[in-house]
C-alpha cells in the first residue's frame, strides 16, 4: 500500500498554492526580471531523475566553443547559503554535487550557486561582464527570472504513469504547467525509439503550436574512470562489481551494470545522499566480502563528487561511469539550431 496517498489533502493545499502563485506571475502581479544576455532555463515538473545535469552539459558543449557561458543553480544539498563560485577542488557539501560535477568537467566555465536566481545572475554579470549566456539549472519553477528559452524535461518512463502533486506524489506542479515551456525534451528514451512510440508520447504531451518536442537518451561511456586517479578501464563480465548509488533513479545504471559486469550487490541511497562514516564503513566491509580477485566499486559521476574526499576509500578501486545525452540525428540538428539561433540573435 502506498502510504503517501494519506497525504492527498496536503497535496490539494500545495496544488492550490502553486496554482495561485503561477497565476500571479501570469498576470504580472509578481515581477519577472529580464537581463541583457541570453538566458536558458532547464527544469522539470517532478522531483529529480530527468537528467538535468547531463542536458546542461550538452548545452555547455554546444555553446562554450565560441560563447562565454555561465551556469547557475541552487546547489541542492550544500550546507552553505548565498552566492558562491564553484571551484573544482571544493567539496560537494559546500557547493552541491551537481555544480561540482559541471566545474570538474568544464573547468573554464563560470559555475555558480545561489538560492536567488536574480541575485545570482546580477553577481555573475557584475564579475564577468563578457558573459553572453547563462544556463539556469533546475529553474522551471523559478519564475522571478524571464528566460529567453525555457526547456522542460519529461521522463519517458513516467509520462504514462499517473502521479500526484507533492507530498502525496512527485509532481512539483500540475502537468498543465508544461505550457510555459518553449521546448519539451522527453528524456531517458530507448536508443531505438519507434516512430509509433514517439507519436504516442507527442499525443500524450499535447504540445501547443509554439512548442517544440524532442527526444533524448542517456548513453553510458565505454570506459569507467577512476575517482582518485586518471586510469580508465572497460567493464567486462569478469569484473565483480559493488554498485553504490545516491541518485533519484538508479534503475538505468543498475541494469547497465548487470549487463556489463558481474553485479554482486547494489547499495542504493536516496538522491544527493551524504555518505556518513557508517556508510563508508559499510561499503568497505561489503566490498571486502567479495571473494573475486578482479573486483571494483562503481558509482555515478554525481556520487563521485560526494565520495572523492573520503580518505578511507582512496585505497580502493573506486570508479564512476560517465553518462551523456544523445539526441537522434534529426532531433540533434533541429535542437542545436533552435538554441544557437536564439543565442546568436541575443
Amino acid at each position: 500500500m502506498n502510504f503517501r496517498l494519506f497525504l492527498l489533502p496536503f497535496s490539494l493545499i500545495y496544488g492550490s498554492a502553486v496554482f495561485l502563485r503561477n497565476k500571479l506571475f501570469d498576470f504580472a502581479v509578481f515581477k519577472e526580471t529580464k537581463f541583457p544576455v541570453s538566458i536558458i532555463s532547464i527544469g522539470n515538473i517532478t522531483t529529480g531523475g530527468t537528467g538535468k545535469t547531463p542536458h546542461i552539459e550538452y548545452l555547455l558543449k554546444l555553446l562554450s566553443t565560441d560563447k562565454n557561458v555561465a551556469t547557475l543553480s541552487r546547489g541542492y544539498g550544500r550546507k552553505t547559503r548565498g552566492f558562491l563560485y564553484v571551484n573544482k577542488n571544493a567539496k560537494a557539501e559546500i557547493v552541491g554535487d551537481e555544480p561540482l560535477q559541471l566545474k570538474t568537467k568544464f573547468s573554464d566555465a563560470v559555475v555558480s550557486v545561489c538560492e536567488s536566481r536574480v541575485i545570482g545572475i546580477e553577481q555573475i554579470l557584475k564579475d564577468n561582464p563578457d558573459t553572453s549566456v547563462v544556463l539556469l539549472d533546475d529553474a522551471f519553477q523559478h519564475r522571478q527570472v524571464k528566460a529567453g528559452i525555457s526547456i522542460l524535461l519529461l521522463d519517458y518512463g513516467k509520462i504514462f504513469k499517473p502521479d500526484f502533486l507533492l507530498p502525496a506524489g512527485n509532481l512539483r506542479e500540475q502537468f498543465s504547467s508544461k505550457k510555459r515551456a518553449d521546448i519539451i525534451v522527453v528524456t531517458r528514451c530507448p536508443l531505438l525509439l519507434q516512430d509509433s512510440e514517439r507519436m504516442k508520447v507527442i499525443e500524450k504531451i499535447s504540445a501547443t503550436e509554439n512548442q517544440k518536442v524532442f527526444f533524448s537518451s542517456m548513453v553510458y561511456a565505454e570506459k569507467i574512470e577512476s575517482v582518485f586517479g586518471s586510469d580508465k578501464i572497460a567493464l567486462t563480465k569478469n569484473t565483480s562489481t559493488l554498485l553504490v548509488t545516491g541518485i533519484a533513479d538508479a534503475s538505468g545504471i543498475n541494469a547497465y551494470t548487470e549487463t556489463k559486469t558481474k553485479l554482486e550487490k547494489h547499495l542504493e541511497f536516496n538522491d544527493h545522499h551524504k555518505f556518513s562514516n557508517a556508510d563508508i564503513k559499510s561499503i568497505i566491509e561489503i566490498f571486502s566480502t567479495i571473494a573475486a580477485g578482479n573486483k571494483i566499486i562503481l558509482t555515478t559521476e554525481k556520487d563521485a563528487m560526494r565520495m572523492k574526499h573520503e580518505e578511507k576509500l582512496k585505497t580502493l578501486p573506486l570508479y564512476y561511469l560517465p553518462i551523456e545525452v544523445r539526441f537522434p540525428e534529426n532531433d540533434a540538428e533541429k535542437f542545436n539550431k533552435l538554441i544557437t539561433d536564439y543565442v546568436g540573435k541575443n
